[in-house]
């Protein structure tokens, strides 16, 4: 049995190395860029009118008033002193205009324009390149790409963009006893909890490419639908079969399709019997434990820093808070204790409150939780108000959840 923090490592050495791939500007958000964007052209490129006005020449109150320029408009137009062209927001400066009176400054009489307060020089004028030069990086390898990053890139001229592939995962639940979410279930047997579980969470953070297949407590079914999803899947993550019991066969199983088993067991609670290896092509394979909330600790706190690494994100590991505990907790040492908590900002610090639970099947009582908090293995318990570490759930705190 190996530790929290050398189970992280190793899971964390073995994620594999980002692959890019070309993908359309609808299809990037929230992906990292692979490459380094560079503008094609001068943003604005011209002189363009930062509001609705007139483009004058010097500081003149009175001029004639010249035909109106409208955004989009390319005719070649001059403005001399003594003149004024009507001029729209966007709109490209005519040249000689140093400067544009905003409408309200100004009154219009027949053909003569009344500048009643002439701004200063260059006012309302947004310069040619004052934003963007041509050639100038404009977005870095590494940026996570949100809706302004993209619409940055089509400034640049890019539609098409290089960006680190997110990982296609394979999801395996397993156990004779799971009945599908909406069958009633007979004596004996459970509704599937863990699959939505596992694809909620993939989801919420951006990882939606899944096959998912459910298998019995029976060798040749596991070992099928294992090899099935090692075939078509970048990861493989599988939930249930993995303790020590007459029917947890799915250790062997993976090791009879070549995976190397670098972990079996961590010293936490819940969670303990948690398999992680990689098969012979270099994919990594998770076997969570069965119980719902060990599948939900095992989501946050293994899968998804490897998932994040392996989709190129600087920020994969799990961002330390810490906040005292609002109640006493008492834990037998040896193992590290996730705590299901609530974590609420009182005053300029953080609380964290204990739900009711009856053990690690509970995953009703993670129903108001959005924390986990770390006791370490060698502690004995927390006193009431004690400070402790805690990491957020990524589907409460989402990027924020990473460092």
């Amino acid at each position: 049995m190996i530790s929290v923090a050398e189970a992280l490592k190793t899971v964390l050495e073995h994620s594999g190395h980002p692959a890019a791939e070309a993908v359309p500007e609808f299809r990037a958000a929230g992906m990292v860029l692979a490459e380094e964007i560079r503008s094609d052209i001068d943003m604005p490129p011209f002189n363009r009118s930062a509001m609705d006005g007139y483009a004058i020449a010097g500081d003149a109150s009175e001029h004639v008033l010249m035909d109106e320029i409208a955004a989009g408009d390319s005719r070649e137009m001059k403005v001399k002193p003594g003149l004024a062209c009507p001029i729209m927001t966007g709109a490209p400066v005519p040249e000689g205009a140093d400067r544009v009176v905003m409408v309200e400054r100004t009154r219009v009489e027949g053909n003569t324009l009344h500048v009643e307060d002439v701004p200063p020089v260059g006012s309302n004028i947004c310069l040619q390149a004052e934003d963007i030069r041509r050639g100038q990086t404009v977005l870095e390898r590494g940026v996570r790409l949100s809706g302004h990053h993209l619409g940055i890139a089509a400034m640049a001229g890019r539609e098409i963009l290089s960006v680190w592939r997110k990982p296609s995962i394979g999801l395996l639940t397993t156990g004779t006893e799971v009945v599908p979410a909406t069958w009633v279930p007979s004596p004996g047997m459970v509704r599937n909890a863990n699959l939505p579980l596992m694809r909620g969470i993939l989801a919420l953070n951006g990882y939606s490419r899944t096959v998912c297949l459910h298998s019995a407590d029976d060798p040749e079914s596991l070992r099928e639908s294992c090899s099935q999803l090692l075939a078509s899947c970048d990861v493989l993550i599988t939930a249930g079969g993995v303790s020590m019991g007459t029917r947890d066969f799915v250790p062997e199983v993976l090791e009879s399709l070549g995976v190397t088993l670098l972990f079996t067991e961590v010293a936490q609670k819940p969670g303990k019997p948690l398999v992680f290896g990689m098969d012979g092509t270099g994919r990594p394979v998770f076997g969570l434990p069965g119980n719902p909330v060990s599948v939900m600790v095992s989501m946050e706190e293994y899968v998804l820093p490897l998932l994040r690494k392996r989709s190129g994100f600087a920020e994969y590991r799990k961002k330390v808070f810490h906040g005292g505990l609002a109640e006493g907790f008492r834990k037998k040492p040896g193992r590290l204790d996730y705590l299901r908590v609530r974590a609420s900002l009182k005053g300029t610090g953080w609380e964290l409150e204990l739900p009711e639970t009856s053990g690690s099947g509970d995953l009703m009582s993670t129903s108001t939780v959005n924390a986990l908090a770390l006791v370490p293995a060698e502690s004995t318990g927390i006193e009431p108000g004690e400070m402790v570490p805690f990491h957020f759930l990524s589907t409460f705190a989402g990027e924020s959840s990473f460092q």
